[in-house]
């Protein structure tokens, strides 16, 4: 109230004046029984006038003049009008289960420019063709990047079309904490998709092998080369990685070709042991030239009908049954203590020419290339690879998991589950709508945990490349939406920079394979720190819509800062001056004085082109607070304040009303 009257002063002082002066009038009319009047009005009858209602006249605008002095005061130094912070409703937040059109909901915006409330307040909402384009958040410790940003965009992708197998959404969730995991599994689970969830973790049934795809061999040697890259660092010499790339390769060549599946496990146990490696060489040779069975006796066989698995084939003649050669085969027959015997069938027609030739080369490495090596040289390249490999042979629960053997991949040889549940090609995965978690703290090994999100990851990324050519192909058919979410995203960044592969690469396809990006890091010193380079500002850009939370590293801020742009502002310039005349110097205090002086005050506008949000905004974001500089994917949405809804409030209800009632 006394804020409005202060605002309105004039009409205030008006309507005071005239109350005083009616007053005044009535209490102190004019004397005209004056004798000095009255001799004024007999001789000069308009002065008197004169004089009477300029008395009238000072009875009114002598009281206007000092209420106008005494509100100006009260306006200028005691009671300067503020605007009143308001929490104002929201537009309802759209149902994620009910959307029609895929979208998501950032937050809610007031002020853009300052962190007040708004008589309007709205949504920001990112279409499907803006999502495809990339989401990252930034935020230090504590700032809420996961409750408020992770978990309510995980829920909206995860809740549209729920209902719908042939249009619900899939896609990967990595993350170093084993949260978020379990997070996802109820949000799937409150919207009856429980039996969309798969975990990869070392107690759960699925086995994961990272090496079972369709690669060649180089490929996959170059992956693994790569990762021990960012896992360790690049050195300045090539030659070693390089060197690692050459053995790991022809390791996976040999092993294909003779037993058409390998695992990290066999990459390590065959590059610190040369005999072994030779010895797998032969057995190469003897497979890729012919045919190996385990022969038993037709009695025997029949006593043991476990067997029946391994796709015996009856030798009538000889009264015996026969099946290929393998491990676990092997493993039965000596545990049930079966007598057998090694046969051997070789015919030209048995040999595969395309393996015969790349055993060949295999045998010219290992022969004039590999043992030509001088022995420090050979074990210094050994250990540089076996320090990564060797994290799959030291845990058996790690090799139990991610070397599977090959019969786990066999449907006959595995219907049981013996050897564990095959985890299903990500090409498959996301066609189903599933969604894959990989469940693997960092803090019970984080270079082991690091490295399999990384090929995880590299395995998705290459699924959802290869849908592109399709996607091209069949313009009518619908492919639904895939989603990636990293929380914590450093631990798994990779870059490529000079080199074929590296995410900076994917983001920057994933809108043509319908992937929606979504990552959270700490900073950007983090991407800095963790990527060769320059290449995290590469990998930056390949993120259209960025959240900033409260950030606590200067870089961080700057290039926060820099990214919103600058533009021209007003700016304000106060000048105060006194001068005097007559100036003297006061012999009493020493100090000069003058007896005419005055103060002179001036107000000036100006533009300065400026920061938009300056690096102090970026580090003084309370919880929930963000900048955020938004792609719909047509155009780019100037730098705004947003509001962010954890997911333990409501929704519904507006940031500054939760702020008031200390729910933040």
């Amino acid at each position: 109230m006394i804020q409005r009257l202060l605002a309105s002063k004039d009409l205030t002082a008006y309507v005071l004046a005239c109350a005083t002066g009616m007053t005044l009038y009535f209490t102190w009319p004019f004397p005209s029984r004056d004798p000095l009047l009255r001799l004024i009005a007999l001789r000069e009858p308009v002065i008197y006038d004169g004089i009477r209602y300029i008395y009238a006249l000072f009875l009114f605008t002598t009281p206007y003049i000092l209420f106008s002095v005494v509100l100006s005061g009260l306006y200028v130094f005691a009671l300067r009008p503020r605007k009143r912070a308001r929490a104002l409703a929201l537009p309802l937040f759209a149902d994620p289960s009910q959307r029609e059109t895929l979208f998501l909901t950032l937050g809610e915006v007031h002020d853009p420019r300052k962190p007040v409330p708004n008589d309007q307040p709205y949504w920001v909402n990112v279409p499907e063709r803006g999502l495809f384009t990339g989401i990252a958040i930034f935020g230090a410790i504590g700032t809420g990047k996961t409750s408020g940003c992770i978990y309510p965009y995980a829920e909206q992708l995860l809740a549209y079309r729920s209902h719908d197998r042939e249009q619900r959404l899939g896609g990967l969730v990595l993350e170093v904490k084993g949260d978020f995991c379990r997070k996802v599994r109820r949000i799937l689970e409150s919207h009856g998709r429980s039996e969309d969830y798969v975990e990869v973790n070392l107690n759960a049934d699925y086995r994961y092998n990272p090496l079972y795809n369709d690669l060649d061999a180089y490929a996959l040697a170059y992956n693994i080369a790569s990762l021990l890259n960012n896992l360790f660092g690049k050195g300045k010499e090539p030659f070693w990685q390089q060197a690692y790339t050459n053995l790991v390769k022809f390791i996976i060549q040999l092993h294909k070709v003779a037993y058409d599946y390998v695992t990290l496990f066999d990459v390590y146990e065959c590059a610190i042991n040369p005999e072994l490696l030779e010895k797998r060489i032969h057995e190469a040779e003897q497979l890729v030239r012919g045919r190996h069975y385990f022969v038993v006796p037709d009695s025997l066989f029949r006593s043991h009908p476990e067997l029946e698995r391994f796709h015996f084939v009856a030798d009538e003649p000889a009264r015996s049954h026969k099946a290929l050669q393998s491990a676990a085969l092997e493993e039965i027959l000596k545990a049930e203590s079966v007598d057998y015997e090694s046969q051997v069938e070789t015919s030209p027609g048995l040999v595969d020419p395309l393996k015969a030739e790349i055993l060949e080369g295999v045998k010219r490495w290992f022969y004039h290339d590999w043992r030509r090596i001088e022995n420090k040289l050979r074990t210094s390249i050994v250990e540089g690879i076996s320090v990564f490999l060797s994290l799959f042979d030291d845990n058996p629960m790690v090799k139990r998991t991610f070397c599977p053997p090959k019969e786990c991949y066999d449907a006959h040889l595995n219907a049981d589950e013996r050897y564990g549940r095959p985890l299903p090609p990500f090409a498959e995965l996301v066609e189903q709508g599933k969604v894959c978690a990989l469940n693997f703290p960092v803090a019970l090994n984080p270079g082991l945990a690091k490295a399999i999100g990384v090929m995880m990851k590299l395995d998705f990324q290459r699924a959802l490349l290869t849908r592109i050519p399709k996607i091209e192909s069949e313009p009518d058919r619908h492919f639904r939406q895939v989603f990636f979410i990293c929380d914590e995203y450093q631990h798994f960044a990779t870059a490529g920079e000079n080199e074929p592969n590296g995410d900076e690469k994917f983001f920057a396809l994933s809108r043509q394979s319908k992937c929606i990006p979504i990552i959270a890091t700490q900073s950007i010193s983090s991407l800095r720190s963790t990527l060769p380079g320059e290449t995290w500002r590469t990998l930056l850009q390949t993120f259209r819509t960025k959240i900033f939370l409260a950030l606590s590293d200067e870089f961080s801020a700057k290039i926060a800062s820099e990214l919103c742009g600058k533009e021209d502002q007003w700016k304000v310039n106060y000048n105060i001056s006194e001068s005097g005349h007559d100036a003297r110097v006061s012999l009493w205090t020493g100090k000069a004085l003058a007896h005419k002086a005055n103060v002179t005050t001036s107000k000036s506008y100006n533009t300065l082109n400026d920061f938009r949000f300056d690096f102090k905004t970026f580090t003084e974001l309370k919880n929930a607070q963000s900048v955020a500089l938004v792609y719909d994917g047509l155009n780019p949405l100037p730098p705004t304040f947003m509001y962010l809804k954890p997911y333990y409030n409501d929704v519904n209800k507006s940031y500054f009303r939760q702020l008031a009632d200390g729910e933040l």
